[in-house]
């Protein structure tokens, strides 16, 4: 393809493209004990950082089991709760929040490494991904973290609910400590 000469008055400068609204914020968890205020920290965040969508990927049963994190509802029934808690925070803040239902639908284990691809390839990029610190843990622990975490940048949340969370991060996410920030 040629090039093309463009014209451009004396002292112009090419609009930034950082600024505005961009990517999207996918929150990947189980969403078993979030409280409203959870998801207002998670909706406050992607306002602050300008996110154009934020996307809230409950994970399956099957996918729970396998990663080793027990859920004390199915996953309807967290998804739901969720919904309420939406609808009731969504509101105020004003951000365009949807739940993706793909691995409700899927009905099994769904690795990682497939929900990640699904989403990237769903929604617009930039791709932030957010989760709290046992599952960063558990996904630290898969071979395929360091492709994922050159790919996408995350933001981890320390607590969630009422449960007590471990104080200390993986050794591979230390290790790509300037990839991830705390929420």
């Amino acid at each position: 393809m040629a090039r093309q000469n463009v014209k451009v008055p004396f002292g112009y400068e090419p609009d930034d493209e950082r600024q505005g609204e961009r990517g999207s914020l996918l929150v990947y968890d189980a969403f078993d004990d979030w409280l409203e205020q959870d998801v207002e920290r998670v909706l406050n965040a992607a306002a602050e950082r300008r996110f154009v969508r934020v996307v809230f990927y409950p994970l399956h049963d099957e996918t729970l089991g396998r990663m080793g994190i027990r859920a004390s509802q199915p996953y309807y029934r967290r998804t739901e709760r969720l919904e309420e808690q939406l609808a009731d925070s969504a509101g105020a803040t004003g951000a365009l929040a949807t739940i993706d239902r793909w691995e409700g639908r899927r009905k099994k284990y769904t690795p990682m490494d497939t929900a990640f691809r699904f989403l990237a390839d769903k929604y617009a990029g930039p791709h932030f991904v957010v989760m709290t610190l046992p599952v960063a843990n558990i996904a630290a622990g898969f071979d395929s973290f360091e492709l994922w975490i050159r790919k996408v940048r995350f933001l981890l949340l320390r607590d969630t609910g009422r449960t007590p969370r471990p104080a200390e991060p993986h050794a591979r996410l230390l290790a790509w400590a300037h990839r991830w920030d705390w929420i």
